[in-house]
């Protein structure tokens, strides 16, 4: 049985838009405006407080 070459189309396509989105995001996460809120992130286990 042989498949249609749609389908190794589309699952190119489809791969294509994940890996683009995966570099996306990770393109939008290591941005420098971000700095501030992820130190604030990652001090946050350290804190001794109850929070309200």
């Amino acid at each position: 049985m042989t498949i249609a070459p749609f389908w190794g189309h589309l699952a190119g396509v489809v791969t294509l838009a994940t890996m683009l989105s995966f570099i996306g995001i990770w393109i939008w996460v290591w941005q420098a405006r971000h700095k501030p809120k992820y130190d604030e992130l990652a001090r946050l286990p350290m804190n001794d407080e109850e929070s309200p």
